[in-house]
């Protein structure tokens, strides 16, 4: 277990315990302004890459002065919004896909430690599923007015869609550049956006995923959120 795998996996384990989670992971910036405060108007989590970035960077196109809690990666953030009343949107993705690329961004083989953390994340949020907005990744990078839309019906808000997302889509790739640029200058393997270079990274990485035997518990959890929607 390498550095970043050990880290990592202390955050998973403490992950879905607020009064844990908070005080030892998220005091100090930036980490402190993305978590659940007495302020946010709206919390988007979900696994690590699966399509977090997209998500926020696009809500914040249509909504520039909501205040929004993200980009944690633990249930403590959804568990806590939902004790709160705020409103949240749970990103869901495939496991073989959304591990495969963490595992590039960890720069990791550890394919059983986050198929296992993947597990875990969702396994703690089965009893507020029906409390969420669930969104899979595909509807994020597609249709994140069905999204907005989705938030307006469940918690009678009124958020506002994006013009026209296809549109935009270059607007919002440019953010996810200029933020990347921010925390990951010249790291590709952390790449936000689309990016060829790391593609032969991702399918060694895949590899690994498919042959873990915790692959197939890791797509039940997924099954069970993306059958409701």
């Amino acid at each position: 277990m390498n550095r970043n795998d050990l880290f990592y996996h202390l955050q998973s384990q403490l992950g879905a315990y607020p009064k844990l989670y908070y005080p030892l992971f998220a005091r100090k910036y930036p980490y402190n302004q993305m978590a659940v405060r007495n302020n946010t108007q709206i919390c988007i989590e979900g696994f690590p890459r699966s399509a977090n970035s997209y998500a926020v960077v696009a809500f914040r196109l249509a909504n520039p002065d909501v205040a929004i809690a993200h980009h944690l990666h633990v249930p403590a953030q959804l568990i806590q919004a939902h004790r709160m009343g705020i409103p949240s949107v749970l990103l869901i993705r495939k496991p073989e896909e959304a591990v495969a690329s963490f595992l590039v961004f960890q720069h990791s083989e550890n394919a059983d430690l986050y198929l296992k953390a993947y597990i875990r994340f969702h396994k703690a949020l089965r009893s507020i599923r029906p409390h969420l907005v669930v969104a899979d990744f595909q509807t994020v990078i597609k249709n994140m007015n069905a999204i907005i839309r989705a938030l307006n019906e469940t918690y009678r808000k009124n958020f506002n869609f994006l013009r026209d997302q296809a549109g935009q889509e270059d607007e919002i790739f440019a953010k996810l550049k200029k933020v990347n640029d921010q925390f990951f200058a010249g790291q590709k393997n952390k790449s936000m956006y689309p990016d060829e270079s790391r593609q032969q990274a991702k399918e060694r990485a895949k590899e690994l995923v498919l042959q873990s035997r915790w692959l197939p518990k890791a797509q039940e959890w997924y099954l069970e959120f993306f059958k409701t929607l």
